[in-house]
């Protein structure tokens, strides 16, 4: 009985070694959807990059969906929508400060679809990227977006310069 219990288990333990191809494993070098990246700038002079202080990022939805939260920096890796060719977000200065003050753009784009593997799936890139504030407030912290590169297809150069 002890032998076919052994012979059983080794069978078992071949079996699940074997039922892994190389297609089940998604290198991580492997491409993925990019990010849109946004560099910011000082408006004084655009060639110097300049941190936004206590910067919130989030979807303008209820509730809203938030990427970045509350941080300082000059800048900022955030998804585009798979499944939409339009996202808007709400870009926060001063987060939970009194001089909290609040940018809406709307983002609208063309999604094309590539199949990579059966492990990798699909990648998205974006192509004939435009921006749009869409909220109409008295400050704004955002004095000008300059769209770098309408195609959103890696993430080794900034697609948007934020000047503030």
């Amino acid at each position: 009985m002890e032998n076919w219990m052994c012979k059983y288990l080794m069978f078992i333990v071949l079996l699940s070694l074997n039922s892994c191809t190389k297609d089940d494993i998604c290198p991580q070098e492997t491409p993925t959807t990019p990010l849109l990246i946004i560099t910011f700038k000082d408006i004084l002079n655009p060639t110097v990059s300049k941190s936004v202080t206590n910067l919130t990022i989030e979807t303008d939805q209820d509730p809203p969906i938030v990427f970045v939260t509350n941080i300082a920096t000059d800048s900022i890796g955030i998804p585009l929508r798979t499944n939409a060719d339009t996202v808007q977000y709400r870009f926060v200065k001063n987060t939970g400060e009194t001089d909290e003050i609040i940018d809406v753009y709307e983002f609208n784009y063309e999604r094309s679809d590539s199949y990579l593997n059966r492990a990798c799936g699909f990648i998205t890139t974006y192509e004939g990227l435009t921006a749009l504030k869409t909220d109409q407030g008295m400050l704004d912290w955002i004095l000008n977006l300059s769209i770098l590169n309408t195609t959103v297809e890696d993430e080794t150069e900034a697609h948007i310069t934020i000047l503030h």
